[in-house]
């Protein structure tokens, strides 16, 4: 799997592009990431300082735009108030058009890479996670980071839910780590994952 990771200073928040038959990017922060042109952009949950960017690209590369089922259901009831922009008073720029929604359990297949949906609802109710069984990584979202856990005090948010999807990713072998935020983490997961208590 070819990977090339981005960090948007603007939201201190983490994009990702695989590069295969398919480039699919993962997450787009708030604003000019130097992404080359792409197929597909997949938002692993509706927060602004992860989608802000979406209509931008979209309208520069033509991408599809892909979100889960329940996300998108989320996050079309209203827009301000499901990315959080309006609790924290961020002007951000939300209407793009979502192309595909996607359901646990899907296979996403790009070429040599095929990734795995799993929805992980606690941060919001439709966020998901990635994994690529092949190299055992884990695309994570903000359902976990390399130290710690998604918040789930804003709305959709939910402790219990957050619980019960960090207990499936217990179920996965997972060699690489990577969060919405802050570093990757490259050795120790499954151990780690097994530590994390809300």
């Amino acid at each position: 799997m070819k990977l090339l990771s981005f960090f948007a200073p603007d939201a201190s928040s983490n994009a990702y592009l695989i590069a295969d038959q398919k480039k699919l990017l993962i997450d787009c922060g708030m604003r000019n990431l130097p992404i080359p042109k792409i197929d597909a952009l997949l938002l692993t949950h509706c927060h602004f300082d992860h989608i802000a960017n979406a209509s931008a690209i979209q309208k520069k590369t033509g991408c599809e735009i892909w979100m889960s089922e329940a996300e998108a259901a989320f996050f079309e009831k209203n827009r301000e108030e499901a990315s959080a922009s309006q609790f924290f008073g961020v002007d951000a720029s939300l209407q793009f058009k979502i192309s595909k929604r996607i359901r646990d359990g899907d296979i996403l297949d790009l070429g040599e890479t095929k990734l795995m949906v799993i929805v992980c609802p606690g941060h919001t109710p439709g966020g998901l996670c990635l994994y690529e069984p092949e190299s055992k990584t884990l695309f994570s979202g903000d359902t976990v980071f390399a130290s710690g856990y998604g918040r789930y005090d804003l709305m959709g948010g939910d402790a219990s839910d957050l619980q019960r999807s960090i207990a499936r990713l217990l179920r996965l072998d997972v060699q690489e780590l990577y969060p919405g935020h802050g570093p990757a983490l490259k050795e120790g997961v499954n151990e780690y994952l097994k530590s994390i208590s809300i």
